[in-house]
């Protein structure tokens, strides 16, 4: 029987797992109850999985019940009330039949968008201001931004977009404009959001930092891209 916890317990994942693959006896090794404890804001609480959890001792018979009941604590009972609030405020703005019909992964690109990137896409449905395709400056870009790393590609859609992700429909969907700074070559790339525009300086050559720098990417010359750029 295999068990999915979020990616963010890994370390959970892997003690559940452990437990369940373990050859030697569990209630004498490993001395555990039906209890769980999680952090409640800094402080450590201890709650039953079953009546009178904290007397039930964890065996090699019942481990398997004991694990359901914990990834169902997790998944469901730690964060019931916060979840009630976000389904009664999700419905309440996205009422619809339809979300009955839809699987949750869905339902998860529909809201957040296909997690999948090809920037290649992108370049099909960019609007030009200033520049022309054939211009070097634009074929320089768009060489080094199409050899760029996964991550480095998404923090440059981030920085133009205000998101690392595409629409549901595709790049066909959005729309995207790289706009000419014809003075002051000095400057930084400036990212306008709410237009998914990038006004890129006119740089005379084109060079790439594609060292993976937490806080941004470096692209085209001088230009920096990094969070505090965005407009």
């Amino acid at each position: 029987m295999q068990y999915v916890v979020v990616d963010k317990n890994v370390e959970v994942a892997q003690g559940l797992k452990e437990l369940l693959a373990y050859e030697g006896d569990v209630e004498e090794d490993m001395c555990t109850t039906f209890q769980i404890s999680v952090d409640e804001f800094g402080s450590a609480k201890t709650y039953n999985l079953v009546e009178n959890g904290a007397d039930v001792m964890v065996t090699n018979a019942n481990r398997e019940e004991f694990v359901k009941l914990y990834i169902d604590f997790i998944l469901n009972t730690a964060i019931y009330e916060q979840f009630r609030a976000f389904y009664l405020g999700f419905h309440s703005v996205c009422a619809s039949n339809a979300l009955i019909m839809m699987r949750p992964e869905e339902v998860e690109i529909m809201v957040c968008g296909s997690p999948t990137l090809d920037l290649a896409d992108l370049k099909k449905v960019v609007e030009y201001d200033g520049y022309t395709a054939e211009d070097q400056n634009m074929k320089d870009f768009w060489e080094i931004l199409l050899s760029l790393s996964l991550d480095l590609q998404k923090k440059f859609l981030l920085f133009s977009t205000g998101s690392d992700r595409i629409p549901v429909g595709g790049m066909q969907e959005m729309t995207f404009k790289i706009t000419a700074q014809r003075d002051h070559l000095d400057m930084l790339p400036q990212a306008h959001t709410c237009f998914n525009q990038l006004v890129l300086p006119r740089y005379n050559n084109a060079e790439v930092n594609s060292q993976e720098d937490p806080n941004g990417i470096e692209i085209l010359g001088r230009g920096s891209m990094k969070d505090g750029d965005h407009e």
